[in-house]
């Protein structure tokens, strides 16, 4: 009697392929997914960048006549003593900061004890009014003590089209190229530049991003393609079975 009182079971979980569905999801979740670990790792990586940046932030200066000429040296704190080369500056066009445009300010520099060369960036310079009419820049005269720390860029910097050389000085160009300026001063350069502190001569508007998107954001955008990945999913499954149907009668 109790059997027979008994509701008859409902249908169970079905699968009823759609290709259509099956073959975005297919094509997709692997990119959603790959996206997501790429800016996990992106995280990481500046994380490791920062940590570098500030280890040798707090580390005392050294002389750059003393460092060798091979070797990591990024954001190494150093002093260099020479002079400049005010007759062949480089502004580096495109530079903006809080809103307005701009330029940075790169000078040659000849170290007073070895003769070496390398490129100081002295920081950023507001651009004039009109595009035709270049900066006027403060010279610097005589033997100079700088501080400062060195670059060098991780990367083959994003350029739109070729770097445009002028027949006169200053070059303005949109990223530095060492070897093209190099070729022109017919001297050796070195692949570092020296980033000035605020209270080194010369120095302008200095202070750099030194992570340009910080890891929380990377971690962020991580999140969100995890996020579309679930949800592909899910539109997978409700798409290719009986699921909603047994969600509604559930409900």
């Amino acid at each position: 009697m109790a059997d027979a009182t008994k509701q008859p079971a409902g249908p169970g979980f079905r699968w009823q392929p759609n290709r259509g569905i099956l073959l975005f999801t297919l094509l997709f979740l692997p990119v959603t997914l790959s996206l997501g670990f790429w800016q996990l790792d992106r995280a990481e990586e500046k994380r490791a960048l920062a940590a570098e940046f500030q280890g040798r932030e707090v580390a005392a200066k050294v002389n750059l006549d003393d460092l060798e000429t091979g070797g990591d040296h990024q954001y190494r704190r150093v002093t260099a003593t020479g002079r400049f080369d005010p007759d062949h500056a480089i502004l580096l066009d495109n530079r903006v900061r809080q809103g307005r445009p701009g330029y940075e300010v790169v000078v040659p520099f000849q170290l007073a004890a070895s003769g070496r060369w390398l490129l100081v960036n002295r920081g950023w310079i507001g651009a004039a009014a009109s595009r035709d009419q270049l900066p006027a820049v403060a010279e610097v005269p005589g033997d100079v003590t700088l501080s400062g720390y060195l670059y060098q860029s991780p990367g083959e910097p994003f350029t739109l089209g070729a770097e445009q050389w002028r027949e006169r000085w200053p070059q303005v160009l949109q990223n530095l190229d060492i070897p093209g300026v190099a070729t022109l001063l017919e001297v050796e350069l070195s692949p570092w530049t020296l980033r000035l502190d605020a209270s080194s001569p010369g120095a302008l508007a200095v202070g750099w991003e030194v992570i340009n998107v910080q890891p929380e954001k990377h971690t962020a955008y991580a999140v969100q393609w995890f996020a579309l990945a679930a949800a592909l999913v899910v539109l997978a499954l409700f798409a290719n079975s009986n699921l909603g149907a047994l969600v509604r009668r559930r409900s």
